[in-house]
Parts: structure tokens; C-alpha cells; sequence
């Protein structure tokens, strides 16, 4: 598997016309992520997150659920469970998420059938291949790994202090507002 990526995002355009022609063209997703975002969190301890780079809503998962995730992104809403959006882990992981968002700029309503296509295939070639560490579902998925500003094994880096300086990190999470 090549390198998982890091680097710092550009700002999205914030240009009326391109603003509109990207509410629309991720309005069916959205959609979908902000009703499950209220049916999993009970309508309360919603909030806006986001930065130059990305915007979301924050929905806590008030249910008691056995999910082996601490958030997961659909469209420009976040589901997380409470707990792990806290200190400089739960910074990293909120970018990383929010890294999700632009890539639902860019897709739209193709978006969730494309990341839940790559999530099989990376399960099918991490246990075809005898993966004995690692997440199957994150190892071989490009959306996870490549196709994002933050992928999966970058963040993972971060958390261990290994990737980037301490004002390198701040400028990467700043760019995401959170």
C-alpha cells in the first residue's frame, strides 16, 4: 500500500455561485447524514465545526450502540461518539472526518456508494491477504488513505507525536477549524 497522505488543505472557495452549485450537489447526502445525525443524537448537543478548509455539524451519538468507530462522516455531518472528540486526539480525528467532507464536496451523491465500495474492497484484500494488523477497513481504502488531505494512517502518525512539528500539526488543525 503507498504512503497515506498529509498535508495541509487550501480553503474551499466561498464564491456565491460555487457555494449554491455545491449545496445542491451535496444536498442528497446531506440530507441523509443530518436525519441520521438526529435520529442517533436525539436532536440535542448539535454544533457547527469547521475552518477554512471545512465545515460540518457535530451530532453526538446519544445511543447506545456498539460501533467500532469513534465518528464516521456523512456529507457535512459528523457522528461521533462523545467521548473521543476530546484534547489533541479528538482534534486529529475531527480533521480527519472533516478531511471526509471536502472529498463529499467533490463527489456529492456519489460519495457514499463509492466509500462504502472502497471499505468492502479494502476488507476483502486486508483479510485475502492475510492482514494481521492494522483496520481492515481503512488499510487498502483510497478514499482512507490517498484521496483526502488527512488520511487514515497519517492521522494515526499524528496521534503518536510522528509526522509533523507541534506549530506544523496547529496549522493543519486550524485549517479545519477545530
Amino acid at each position: 500500500m503507498s504512503t497515506s497522505t498529509l498535508r495541509t488543505p487550501t480553503p474551499r472557495s466561498q464564491t456565491g455561485l460555487v457555494r449554491v452549485l455545491r449545496g445542491l450537489w451535496t444536498l442528497p447526502t446531506n440530507l441523509i447524514g443530518h436525519a441520521v445525525g438526529l435520529l442517533v443524537s436525539g436532536g440535542r448537543g448539535l454544533r457547527r465545526i469547521g475552518g477554512p478548509a471545512a465545515a460540518a455539524v457535530l451530532y453526538p451519538c446519544r445511543l447506545r450502540c456498539s460501533w467500532h468507530f469513534g465518528a464516521v462522516t456523512l456529507g457535512h455531518a459528523i457522528i461521533y461518539r462523545p467521548p473521543l472528540v476530546e484534547g489533541i486526539g479528538g482534534r486529529l480525528l475531527l480533521a480527519h472526518e472533516l478531511a471526509h467532507t471536502r472529498q463529499h464536496d467533490v463527489l456529492g451523491p456519489l460519495y457514499l456508494p463509492a466509500h462504502l465500495l472502497a471499505q468492502l474492497i479494502s476488507a476483502l484484500v486486508f483479510f485475502a491477504s492475510r492482514g494481521r494488523s492494522g483496520d481492515p477497513i481503512h488499510a487498502h481504502n483510497p478514499l482512507e488513505q490517498r484521496w483526502l488531505c488527512l488520511g487514515f494512517d497519517a492521522y494515526q502518525a499524528l496521534l503518536r507525536d510522528e509526522g509533523l512539528d507541534m506549530a506544523e500539526r496547529e496549522r493543519l488543525l486550524q485549517s479545519f477549524g477545530v
